[in-house]
């Protein structure tokens, strides 16, 4: 038989994009699923639009007061029934055969969790783009994903046990939860990689982490510091990558929220990727409004 799988969407004001999401759910090939939809404290029309699915696999749950987002997760995590847990941000949606396609792997023991290939679809001119176009790493891949990162949470599949060995999300985390539950899971259990884009990733001038460079580098400085104080091998035998990342981040942030100075120059001719480097000093010579308009 078929193991039951839990798709969890979350949910704050998710009106627009909703009936995308949900359809492409329902219309899975793969059919004993059930959709734990979290409503984190919407006003806008989004119960009124679940409700017009009429389909007894939708489980609605509304929060009384805003939680952060992996808070979200978590409480959504409490209600699942099904062994396999699969997430979809409600601004993304999936092809028909994305749970099917791995459906024979749900009772291998050697496999974990799952992911697949993307596609981006930029919602400002309408184009898709396939995020990787080469094959993407199996097993034990916390290495791979220290030089780069290519996992999306809405093409992320885990058997629920593992949740009860890694933990659940990071609740202090809004923007990089869902990288520092796949990096915890990685250290020791195997991932099984799909290199066909089965997910389709929206990219609007609303991504939450696009217009929340700020926080974003927080979290990620907050992170590194606290894989430091762990002494972890896996992190330290990576650091340097790590490294990188952060001062990337760091970049990206000043760019966009800070004043042109020495100290921002100062780290971008100090970066060691050269072509990241190019890029960065380009933006520096941009005038500020034209930084602004590429930032929407």
């Amino acid at each position: 038989m078929d193991k039951k799988v839990s798709v969890i969407v979350n949910c704050h004001n998710g009106q627009k994009y909703l009936n995308k999401c949900i359809a492409s759910i329902l219309n899975q090939k793969y059919q004993n699923l059930e959709i734990i939809f979290y409503d984190n404290f919407s006003n806008d029309r989004s119960k009124e639009i679940i409700s017009t699915f009429m389909d007894k696999r939708i489980k609605y749950f509304y929060s009384n007061n805003k939680l952060s987002l992996y808070q979200a997760r978590n409480k959504a995590l409490e209600h699942v029934s099904g062994t396999i847990i699969a997430f979809l941000d409600v601004d993304d949606w999936w092809d028909k055969n994305y749970l099917s396609s791995r459906a024979l792997l749900f009772n291998d023991d050697n496999q974990d969790f799952f992911y697949c290939n993307r596609y981006t679809f930029y919602e400002k001119n309408k184009k898709l783009k396939i995020f990787r176009k080469l094959d993407l790493p199996n097993g034990k891949i916390y290495n791979y994903l220290a030089k780069d990162y290519f996992i999306s949470i809405s093409g992320l599949i885990i058997k629920k046990e593992i949740f009860d060995k890694v933990g659940l999300f990071n609740k202090d985390f809004n923007i990089i939860g869902d990288f520092d539950l796949v990096m915890r899971m990685s250290r020791k259990f195997n991932g099984h990689a799909t290199n066909e884009p089965l997910l389709f990733y929206r990219y609007h001038k609303n991504n939450f982490s696009k217009i929340n460079l700020e926080m974003f580098f927080k979290e990620f400085n907050k992170w590194f510091n606290d894989q430091v104080k762990l002494e972890d091998k896996y992190f330290l035998n990576n650091i340097k990558y790590f490294e990188k990342k952060l001062l990337s981040f760091e970049i990206k942030n000043l760019l966009v929220n800070s004043s042109k100075n020495f100290y921002l120059l100062y780290k971008i001719v100090n970066h060691p990727d050269l072509f990241e480097k190019l890029k960065f000093l380009m933006v520096f010579l941009m005038p500020k409004q034209v930084v602004n308009y590429l930032k929407k």
